[in-house]
């Protein structure tokens, strides 16, 4: 029984163990996988391809002919980016999501941190480093796999931006549209708290909303 009872114990670890190492897989891109997204260029020409959205390099990735994973560029010629029920549009030599249309247009510029496990690679005493330079770790094409080593740890982050009379105004949290709009402290708060909005694609979109019908 003693020797079952191993087993199992041997067998759950092991499941929890695959779970954590998958856990960080895909976390640098918008999507879990690559998707049919249509290119639609400013001079009307039309492509369908394979993309996803890498938030490491903030580059807009594709999967060429040949099955290799390359960086769409340049992006001046380009509109606009759909996928199924989202739209992507350049910013500088960057994408951002386009949110809301309409009275207070809104964007989400999608980024993530990144660090590898110090006591993998021998540096000092930390658990983690900083990586600083994307480009280098970029040599061989792995930012643009779906999974990193198991060293790596990723912690996505959005920064949203809004649009107000032509001005644009950026922010992270709900906390930070009250300083955007401070004269609607007091229902932006009372909104949030009785709908228990989280700082999310799904909470920015409905505060924004709800301000623009006030």
């Amino acid at each position: 029984m003693a020797s079952i009872s191993n087993k199992i114990i041997v067998l759950c670890c092991c499941f929890v163990s695959t779970t954590l190492a998958w856990g960080q897989n895909g976390k640098h891109f918008v999507f879990p996988e690559y998707q049919e997204g249509q290119i639609v260029y400013k001079n009307k020409k039309v492509n369908k391809v394979e993309l996803n959205y890498n938030k490491a390099t903030e580059e807009m990735i594709y999967t060429g002919s040949d099955g290799k994973k390359m960086a769409l560029h340049p992006i001046d010629q380009i509109d606009t980016i759909y996928f199924e029920k989202r739209s992507f549009i350049p910013s500088g030599n960057s994408f951002e999501e386009v949110l809301l249309s309409g009275k207070y247009p809104l964007y989400a510029s999608y980024r993530c941190r990144l660090s590898i496990g110090a006591q993998n690679i021998g540096y000092g005493s930390s658990s983690t480093t900083a990586i600083d330079n994307i480009s280098s770790l970029n040599t061989g094409g792995e930012m643009y796999q779906l999974k990193l080593p198991e060293n790596y740890k990723v912690e996505p982050y959005t920064i949203y931006t809004i649009e107000i009379n032509g001005k644009r105004e950026r922010f992270r949290r709900i906390k930070e549209v009250i300083k955007i709009f401070p004269e609607r402290k007091k229902e932006i708060m009372s909104f949030q708290k009785k709908n228990k909005l989280k700082n999310d694609n799904e909470g920015i979109i409905q505060v924004i909303q709800y301000i623009s019908s006030l």
